[in-house]
């Protein structure tokens, strides 16, 4: 009998939904009283209408006709309303938007316009001006002035959620219902692709370093490694860029914004004459605005734009995919603007300008350009409008559908608004009742044909589904909003497959967008503040709750790592790379961990890696310890160009490592005993090891002249009976094992004197962890596997000691291959301090192994920063992204892209020659790792947010070939 474990209940999923259509009925008139259903009906009010155009005027000629002669007529124009009723149900799409925004859309189509905004120079006279488009009228801090209102702009940081578990998603879920839900009404959120700063990142990289020539050296070299961030994309912008998040709110209407009560307040300021712009109504805009901040969650960091980020904003807006500037600190520019200040801006719907106007392009999209620049290149914009969203909904924390579109592929930038109109429970109920009441209406008037399908009785049980949801919540909140899709770039062509891209990654979860020819130019008002009136938002509005739109997650922050240090990684969790900066120093100054783990199968690049950020924190001031458990020395290579760096073989006789002689006297005799009691054998307890301690305790010491374990030799030689003293056995079988700790004439180890230090303990024989942790085998230990476990251990405590005991100065202490390091139980309680300890002492300790398993032995809970290299085993990769708190449960697919997709070898059948005129010369081996994919790996940070990341590698190719320990074999 087969038998099966418990199973864990399956997760409870939440479903984010937006009720479309429910509010989109189409009225028909089928029945001219009860039971008396029009002939052919039910006809729409268009149709009544063409039909009352052609009878009407049939019907009056005939009626003035002799009869006998008017049977013709009067079959031709049945006839007539017959083929145009039919035509007009066949041709007149039904739905949204609305015949007459359908017929502005046609007329924009056949007669495209060419506009420009306001004040116009003499040579734009011949472009109709509309006003709708222009920019603000004036800017006074975050208040922008404008012909639609006053509106306060802010900025808005994201949530981090990316391969975060499910709790973290719910948080963010009800934080960002509670942002919905104190929003006022006519609020607008907007996300925005932002180009990042590259002169800020070099600055950020040097940081307080200024005095560091060689540092400053080391960050010119990555100018063009950030520049050319992107490598998906091979023309265009390829620098950083990030998400940002800008948020609109009226403040001319009150707290509430546009509500019906709200638009009174409006309209009563108007009529009664109040002077917007007086110091009395700006201070009292002010307030409004800040009392709507102070209501919003602290955890969004909503924070005033400054007058130049709002121009910014004006000027990213219009040249959208042509201009990659960064947003300008909020610190910088004036604290007031006028329309003067603005550029002008010129608008070619359909890209029609230079095209006769009987033949225009029937493109949907704008042509948005400077007409005093004609050098400056155009951008073509096209808005896509969000109209159906799947009636099952989509599965929570899978249904962030906005932040789905920084991974469409394009070098075209994508941005979205979205316009929210907010209600009460109570006036949205009464809404649902009056398109109930009209469904039910419907359903009387279409007869038979609406039985014909299920349409009406599958909205009115999702408005009734609606309402209830609304019923369950009197803090609930309907948002009623409209989601727009911006996509602009320097080409038609590129923005063409932009756009394709955006529908294919929509519709792979149910999301319906469309493009609307003749409309481009009216779409792009809603993304220019206080244009949004003038704009038919309205004709795309999906109601849903705060806390259903909450689900979707639209404020989603990708920001990992750290705002200065050494350039780490590039952030590939979307197809937007971002730069992700590394500063190990400031940990401590954080106050957070300061342990690192670096993970990954061999050859995947931890070394690689580990090096050029140990040398670059050398760079900085910083004091690094290597523990290499090799004798090629491949750190050697590495930090050779660094004045002072030792290498140090600690089986060769290089420097003293006697504790007595190191150590402070208090201490030197406590740790002496700590770790060669166990390397002569000897239990602690045993009458020999007291004797030891007894001898190297400071006051026997400065009684007996014992300076060194040399002269405790000698000391004991004197001795009566110096040959059957078994202690002295032990201490000179000790010297044969490792003479650096007998020598006195070798130069003392001083940590202080040299900025990294390499050990090379490929020598020192040291035992597995099998022989450890098994009392058999630890008993049949050698000596020189006992020799070499304590030189292990007295080298790290002597590192330590000294890395604790200077606070102003960052030290690392590095081992390769630590299995070795958490095996013995003295090292690994050592390394476990380092972990809690460190960041009080300005110290870390970076962890270097294939397994993560290893570090099991110390306890790795407080080693929060994590470097995950290629692991292919597909369970050692399950197991090591549940390590670094991503769930593969919830993130199935990682654990194949870490095990199969993290740089992978290459696939090619055959090797690709290249003739060099000789033999053996090649380009590409099949099997080695592609070198744009290089790095490739998981990261998780210091504030445990996680990355899929691709890590850097050297900046130049000198350091490429120091750090790189491949073995140089000739095939």
């Amino acid at each position: 009998m087969v038998t099966t474990g418990p199973v864990a209940p399956p997760r409870p999923v939440d479903k984010a939904e937006a009720w479309s259509g429910i509010r989109d009925i189409d009225i028909q008139i089928g029945e001219a009283a009860p039971g008396q259903e029009w002939p052919g009906g039910p006809y729409r009010g268009v149709e009544w209408v063409a039909i009352a155009a052609i009878a009407g005027p049939t019907l009056l000629w005939v009626d003035s006709q002799p009869a006998g002669t008017t049977l013709p007529v009067l079959a031709g124009g049945v006839v007539l309303c017959v083929v145009t009723v039919g035509l007009m149900r066949l041709l007149l799409p039904k739905g949204r938007p609305s015949l007459s925004a359908r017929l502005v859309f046609a007329r924009n189509t056949i007669r495209p316009p060419h506009l420009i905004t306001s004040q116009p120079r003499a040579a734009e006279r011949k472009l109709r001006v509309d006003s709708s488009f222009d920019p603000p009228e004036r800017v006074e801090d975050n208040l922008v002035f404008t012909g639609g209102g006053v509106y306060a702009e802010f900025l808005i940081d994201g949530l981090s959620v990316n391969m975060r578990s499910l709790d973290v998603h719910r948080r963010a879920a009800r934080l960002t219902r509670n942002l919905g839900r104190y929003l006022p009404s006519g609020s607008q959120v907007r996300g925005l692709l932002v180009a990042e700063d590259q002169n800020a990142i070099m600055r950020a990289m040097v940081g307080p370093h200024t005095n560091k020539s060689t540092w400053i050296g080391q960050c010119k070299h990555w100018v063009p490694t950030i520049a050319q961030a992107n490598k998906w994309i091979t023309k265009g912008y390829r620098g950083p860029v990030r998400p940002r998040f800008w948020l609109t709110v009226p403040v001319d209407a009150g707290t509430a914004g546009r509500t019906p009560l709200g638009q009174g307040r409006r309209a009563w300021d108007w009529v009664s004459g109040r002077d917007k712009d007086s110091s009395t109504s700006i201070q009292h805009y002010a307030s409004v605005a800040r009392q709507i901040c102070g209501a919003l969650p602290d955890e969004f960091h909503v924070r005033a734009a400054s007058p130049a980020q709002i121009h910014w904003y004006r000027r990213h807006r219009a040249m959208l995919g042509v201009i990659h500037e960064p947003m300008p600190a909020a610190s910088t520019g004036p604290s007031s603007l006028s329309a003067h200040d603005f550029p002008t801006i010129a608008f070619d719907e359909g890209d029609n300008a230079g095209r006769p106007w009987w033949r225009p392009s029937f493109k949907a999209l704008v042509r948005v350009y400077d007409p005093h620049e004609p050098t400056c290149r155009s951008s073509y914009q096209s808005f896509l409008t969000v109209e159906h969203f799947p009636e099952t909904g989509l599965a929570f924390p899978r249904a962030s559908y906005l932040n789905a579109l920084l991974n469409v592929n394009t070098q075209a930038s994508i941005e979205w608004t979205q316009h929210i109109y907010i209600r009460t429970p109570q006036d949205a109920q009464a809404r649902n009742f009056r398109y109930t009441k009209n469904i039910k209406d419907q359903m009387r008037q279409r007869g038979h044909r609406g039985a014909e399908n299920d349409e009406l009785p599958r909205k009115l049980a999702r408005t009734r589904a609606y309402t209830s949801h609304l019923n369950g919540n009197p803090a609930e909140r309907e948002l009623d909003h409209t989601v727009m899709i911006a996509v602009g770039a320097d080409s038609p062509r590129v923005l063409e497959d932009a756009v394709k891209q955006v529908r294919q990654e929509l519709d792979t979860v149910g999301i319906a967008v469309k493009r609307h020819r003749g409309a481009q130019a009216l779409l792009w008002k809603a993304f220019n503040t206080g244009s949004e009136n003038t704009c038919p938002l309205d004709e795309f509005r999906n109601p849903t709750s705060a806390h259903k739109w909450s689900l979707f997650l639209p404020l989603i922050s990708g920001r990992v790592g750290n705002v200065k240090g050494s350039a780490l990684a590039i952030d590939q969790t979307t197809m937007r790379p971002a730069i992700i900066l590394h500063d190990p120093e400031g940990t401590a100054r954080r106050n957070k961990n300061t342990g690192l783990a670096v993970v990954g199968d061999p050859g995947g690049g931890k070394s690689n890696r580990t090096k050029l950020s140990a040398y670059e924190l050398i760079l900085r001031g910083g004091r690094v310890v290597v523990f290499e458990p090799d004798t090629i020395a491949e750190w050697k290579q590495a930090l050779t160009p660094i004045e002072g760096v030792r290498f140090i073989d600690p089986t060769t006789p290089q420097y003293l490592y006697d504790p007595l002689v190191i150590f402070p006297a208090h201490l030197a005799g406590r740790i002496a005993a700590s770790h060669i009691l166990p390397w002569i054998g000897l239990s602690y307890d045993s009458l020999l090891a007291k004797r030891y301690r007894r001898l190297v305790r400071p006051e026997t010491r400065a009684r007996q002249g014992i300076t060194s374990h040399r002269t405790l030799l000698d000391y004991l030689r004197s001795q009566p009976d110096a040959d059957n003293d078994e202690l002295l056995l032990r201490l000179e079988t000790a010297q044969e094992d490792f003479p650096g700790l007998f020598d006195d004439h070798l130069p003392p180890y001083r940590p202080e004197d040299s900025p990294a230090t390499v050990y090379l303990t490929g020598n020192l024989g040291l035992p597995s962890t099998e022989d450890l942790t098994n009392a058999d085998l630890y008993a049949k230990l050698s000596g020189t596997q006992r020799a070499g476990m304590a030189i292990y251990g007295l080298l790290i405590e002597l590192e330590q000691r000294y890395m604790f005991d200077r606070l102003d100065v960052f030290d690392v202490m590095i081992f390769e291959e630590c299995a070795e390091l958490l095996a013995f139980p003295t090292t690994a309680r050592i390394a476990h301090k380092f972990t809690r300890r460190g960041r009080k002492h300005a110290s870390g300790i970076w962890f270097i192994t294939q397994d993560f398993r290893d570090l099991a032995r110390m306890g790795d809970e407080f080693v929060t920063q994590k470097w995950i290299f290629r692991v292919q085993d597909p369970e050692l990769a399950y197991a090591t992204l549940k390590w670094a708190r991503i769930d593969p449960e919830m993130y199935p697919e990682l654990v194949s892209a870490l095990s199969e997709d993290t740089s992978p070898g290459s696939t090619a059948d055959e090797d690709v020659f290249s003739d060099r005129g000789e033999w053996g010369g090649y380009a590409t081996e099949a099997g080695a790792v592609d070198r744009a994919r290089l790095g490739e790996g998981f990261l998780v940070d210091e504030l445990g947010r996680p990355a899929r990341v691709q890590f850097f590698g050297a900046p130049t190719e000198e350091q490429a070939r120091a750090f790189d320990s491949t073995a140089s074999v000739i095939a």
